[in-house]
């Protein structure tokens, strides 16, 4: 069996390792000082790396996208994920806009792809997050107008978008299988941006949000009415295979500049390499980094084949994110006080693992889904 990446998909790494260092990597002091870079240049860098075909990966050719499916999302996500600033190939639209309608589809789904307009998925609330079925914001129709009612928290990018994909209760009575998805574009009367939530992480504000007596248009329903549970699972599915592949990325930084800092950094005359408390961290490391990646890959690929890879998703995430939260640890003892420095990539990259291991499910929904799978639902009922 041939374990390489495809030859294309090599070249578009390749291509991808190039505009990091030529164009992500100068920015790397400033955006460790501040913990950002002005948004401005987030649009403008994106632009340049469309130019070099980093655009749309996954979006089906006739769509208007490159058609090169999840193994080269992966393989380019964990390349650029090696800086710490977060940044994200564009023009690939959230899945739920797949199930946009015709009147839907280029104001909403198109749009993006062209890159004129941006979305943000409005999902989880002070009391439901991997609970759909907890969802209290409601959509009441009113004549041929859909009322929200409710309010949204931790959504990623709100104040800078378009357009949100907005999941609310259309059915309280009927709990996860009575939620729907609406498209509700930014500056719709009713619809506010409370405030944004200062976290520990770098780059990552996300947004309260606050929708009353907020009017929207027959046609704003994404998808069918009360069928908004499957298009969420696909959604976080395939988020969840793209948070895996950051993972490697950053863990191959951090075991990179440990691994250079080890050979370097002397105590009593020699190497901290040479010491066995540090080369077997770095060993651990190691290990667990291409097993992780192995496994993200396999799960990348079997995507590509058409095959359902939601459990497998889960197990790709649990396991990537726990592992960079162990080698990022580790790499940061290497450096010592010199990791914990705010110059440090490392420290950033130490907290910012530790979002994902909340972010698009909890590492214990995933160990419960993934029992659930193995024991089926009612072994699995007690381990909630």
């Amino acid at each position: 069996m041939n374990f390489d990446l495809p030859a294309g998909i090599q070249e578009l790494v390749a291509t991808t390792r190039a505009f990091r260092e030529e164009r992500l990597d100068p920015l790397e002091a400033q955006f460790l000082r501040d913990g950002n870079v002005p948004w401005e240049l987030r649009p403008k860098l994106q632009a340049e790396a469309r130019e070099r075909g980093l655009w749309a990966l996954d979006v089906p050719e006739e769509h208007g996208g490159r058609g090169l499916g999840q193994l080269a999302v992966c393989a380019v996500h964990e390349e650029l994920n090696k800086h710490p600033m977060m940044f994200e190939v564009g023009g690939a639209p959230e899945p739920a806009l797949y199930h946009c309608a015709p009147h839907q589809w280029d104001k909403y789904f198109a749009s993006v792809v062209r890159g004129e307009r941006r979305s943000a998925y409005a999902f989880t609330e002070p009391g439901a997050g991997s609970d759909l079925g907890g969802i209290a914001t409601t959509a009441v129709r009113d004549g041929e107008d859909w009322v929200i009612d409710g309010g949204k928290i931790f959504i990623g990018l709100a104040e800078r978008v378009e357009f949100l994909i907005l999941f609310a209760s259309t059915a309280p009575e009927l709990g996860t299988r009575g939620v729907s998805a609406f498209l509700v574009d930014s500056g719709t009367p009713g619809y506010e941006v409370v405030r944004t939530i200062p976290t520990m992480g770098d780059a990552w504000d996300p947004c309260e949000l606050r929708f009353e007596d907020c009017r929207l248009p027959a046609d704003a329903l994404l998808g069918e009415l009360n069928h908004g549970f499957a298009g969420a699972d696909r959604q976080l599915g395939h988020g969840r295979l793209k948070i895996a592949s950051y993972q490697l990325g950053i863990a191959q930084r951090c075991l990179d500049l440990a691994v250079a800092y080890a050979q370097e950094r002397t105590t009593w005359g020699q190497p901290i390499a040479s010491r066995q408390g540090v080369s077997f961290m770095l060993a651990d490391s190691a290990v667990e980094l291409d097993a992780a990646r192995l496994l993200v890959y396999r799960t990348a690929w079997q995507a590509d084949e058409g095959r359902d890879v939601r459990i497998e998703a889960f197990k790709a995430k649990l396991y990537a994110t726990e592992m960079a939260q162990r080698v990022t640890d580790r790499c940061l003892q290497v450096f010592g006080g010199r990791g914990y420095a705010k110059d440090s990539p490392v420290q950033s990259f130490f907290r910012q693992v530790r979002l994902w291991r909340i972010g698009h499910g909890t590492a214990e929904i995933h160990r419960w889904m993934i029992a659930r799978d193995l024991l089926g639902p009612s072994a699995a009922e007690g381990s909630r």
